[in-house]
């Protein structure tokens, strides 16, 4: 309604629905991440024992500690 008797410009509203959708989607970028996150490392480690890199001792303690 301002705009109409030149209070102000359209460009502040439009740079702050920028940064609120800016906003939002990083933190559904981190919040996916954070939740994926362990599975990735649970597939690596499985990846590694299955190469023979680490045996099941290493593969356990270090599963324990992703657990953490």
């Amino acid at each position: 309604m301002h705009l109409m008797y030149g209070y102000g410009s359209i460009w502040p509203m439009i740079c702050m629905l920028i940064l609120w959708l800016g906003l939002i989607i990083l933190g559904c970028f981190l919040i996916r991440n954070i939740i994926h996150g362990g599975h990735r490392s649970k597939r690596i480690l499985r990846e590694r024992i299955a190469r023979g890199e680490i045996d099941n001792e290493e593969f356990e303690r270090l599963k324990s500690i992703l657990k953490e």
